[in-house]
């Protein structure tokens, strides 16, 4: 926190990007936030809205300068990506370097394939942000990355609305300057997801998805549910975008 109790990044953190000019669609995937160390990941995805892996697409993962979530992420990719189905082999593989534009500055990632397949891992750093970067049909050299300070822009599943803005304060966004209609979305939201989360839990135990309910449970999901209709999610309406 700073002086005036807002949020401040966590060793300059900044969330890295596709730039604008990616085609397809742009989506939150999640994030983690340890308010004891400071630590930040989020996770980014560009390509098709249903998450197709066989076109073309870059997964895009920032984490805070020294955060463990890094190195799990690489390993997760390369084994993902490199190595399918073999598991890794021991100790990092062999990469090579390459250049990617970062806010139109040259940074050298290093770079691993699998020549029996089309995708590809990248591990960099961006200023103060490690940067894991894989994807398939379309060339690493060819990105261009950005750095971002609000992650509003990016479309994410109604469950993942009030993580994505928790980790857009975190890194000093503007949602508190926004003043307290949004906040207030965000924290309705929250609550709406909450409620229709309690009440499946309730369902599964009591008697699965037939259950009829009654009384102040129907009043509950009734008001969740509206509210969710409506599209007061706190980046707008449906939570899509292409």
């Amino acid at each position: 926190m700073n002086d005036q109790g807002i949020p401040v990044p966590a060793n300059g953190f900044r969330v890295v990007a596709v730039d604008a000019d990616w085609p397809e669609s742009r989506q939150f995937m999640g994030s983690g936030h340890n308010q004891v160390t400071g630590d930040i990941h989020v996770f980014l995805w560009f390509g098709s809205a249903s998450y197709d892996s066989q076109a073309e697409h870059v997964r895009v993962f920032s984490a805070s300068s020294g955060n463990a979530e890094a190195g799990e992420a690489l390993e997760d990719a390369l084994e993902d990506y490199c190595h399918p189905g073999e598991g890794l082999p021991a100790g990092l593989p062999v990469s090579e370097p390459i250049t990617i534009t970062a806010d139109g500055k040259p940074v050298t990632f290093e770079l691993w394939r699998n020549g029996g397949n089309p995708y590809w891992v990248a591990r960099g750093r961006v200023e103060n942000t490690e940067v894991v970067l894989s994807g398939s049909e379309i060339e690493p050299s060819q990105l261009r990355l950005v750095c971002v300070d609000d992650l509003a822009a990016y479309s994410a599943p109604m469950m993942l609305l009030p993580a994505r803005e928790a980790i857009s304060v975190a890194m000093g966004s503007d949602l508190q300057a926004a003043g307290p209609d949004r906040q207030s979305q965000v924290e309705k939201t929250d609550a709406a997801v909450r409620a229709l989360r309690d009440i499946a839990v309730r369902g599964a135990a009591l008697g699965g998805p037939s259950r009829e309910l009654h009384g102040e449970e129907a009043d509950s999901l009734m008001r969740a549910m509206r509210y969710l209709a409506q599209g007061a999610g706190p980046a707008g309406a449906s939570g899509t975008e292409s």
